[in-house]
């Protein structure tokens, strides 16, 4: 003798079954939730856990040492000038270290942004590289305008900003200097004009990581 439950059992376990197979399939098709720590925004001036232990340069580093930097500059009233800023572009990073092909240039590009959005920006004045400007000016006005072409440009940059990072290795430790310097060009018509060649100003930022 059949129940009324067991009839409505019946009715609905092929029901109950489609249900599930529709969960699982759902399940095997969405995006699986990331429970892990990638992916996190981190304060650039911090260590990732996953650093530790790593002898490289970090972006501690890259803060830390550009805001030494810009501080010195900026404080260094032989340097700035309001009345006639040093015209300055900047160079490329010497790389010295043991892996010669690493690209440290965001040590010399952070410290120009630090510089050019702060005080002293008013006496100090950036100038892109002649490759930059030069490619910028053949592609806006090409053969057109002979007098703004790469052709006719004349930088007006009398100092280049740059950097030597050295590396010294040793016993499972690993010590980095990084030396920033001012070089003038030529005769300057800005700036300090202590004569082509030298070195106007000069500051290092040193770490050893083990």
């Amino acid at each position: 003798m059949m129940t009324r439950f067991s009839t409505t059992r019946r009715m609905f376990a092929p029901l109950s079954l489609l249900l599930i197979a529709g969960l699982l399939l759902a399940a095997c098709q969405s995006t699986p939730v990331n429970r892990g720590h990638s992916g996190y925004r981190m304060n650039p001036s911090s260590d990732s856990p996953s650093e530790y232990g790593n002898p490289n340069l970090r972006s501690k580093d890259l803060t830390t040492a550009t805001d030494l930097m810009a501080q010195d500059i900026a404080s260094r009233l032989d340097i700035t000038n309001i009345d006639s800023p040093p015209r300055i572009f900047v160079g490329r990073i010497e790389n010295k270290t043991r892996n010669p092909n690493h690209n440290y240039q965001v040590f010399l590009q952070r410290l120009r942004s630090q510089l050019n959005s702060s005080g002293a920006r008013h006496g100090l004045e950036f100038i892109r590289e002649r490759a930059f400007i030069e490619q910028q000016r053949d592609r806006e006005y090409g053969g057109k305008d002979f007098d703004s072409t790469s052709l006719a440009y004349e930088s007006r940059a009398d100092y280049v900003l740059t950097c030597e990072i050295h590396d010294l290795p040793s016993g499972g430790t690993n010590y980095f200097l990084l030396s920033y310097q001012l070089v003038q060009l030529r005769d300057a018509a800005t700036g300090p004009d202590v004569g082509a060649g030298a070195i106007v100003w000069e500051n290092m930022y040193e770490v050893k990581f083990h």
